[in-house]
């Protein structure tokens, strides 16, 4: 469906669609990005959890622009930009305000990268995690 509509609006020569790729290869993709976006609508799980993609590109030190959602603003902060739930509208003007100013998107992907290496690593989670555990006996 999405490589129909890539064609119908003629964007498919600047559209890849991988399928599933390696962790390395993920990687080497996220690391060309200049703005990395989740499109995840807003609903009850998502509100309450941090997608995988987030922390990924945190740690590739990207800027991101979500839909506002509760965990998910909590664990990037400054290191997105936020779009009305669920207006794709909102979504693309966000999108397009970090790539107009990129000085802007780079001090979002450094603060989210410095986010990452000196408060969300599990290194740092460990140790509250255990605590939760040992709680529990």
């Amino acid at each position: 469906m999405l490589k129909s509509i890539a064609h119908k609006l003629k964007i498919e020569v600047y559209v890849t669609f991988t399928g599933r790729v390696s962790d390395a290869v993920l990687m080497e993709i996220l690391s060309t990005a200049d703005v990395c976006v989740n499109p995840d609508i807003v609903n009850e799980m998502n509100d309450k959890s941090t997608m995988n993609k987030i922390m990924e590109y945190m740690a590739l030190g990207k800027p991101i622009v979500q839909f506002e959602m509760t965990e998910g603003r909590f664990s990037a902060q400054e290191a997105s930009l936020y779009a009305e739930p669920n207006n794709h509208k909102s979504l693309i003007d966000k999108l397009v305000e970090i790539i107009d100013n990129p000085e802007m998107g780079k001090k979002m992907g450094d603060y989210g990268r410095t986010r990452v290496v000196s408060s969300l690593q599990w290194k740092h989670e460990v140790p509250s995690l255990l605590s939760s555990y040992r709680a529990l006996e």
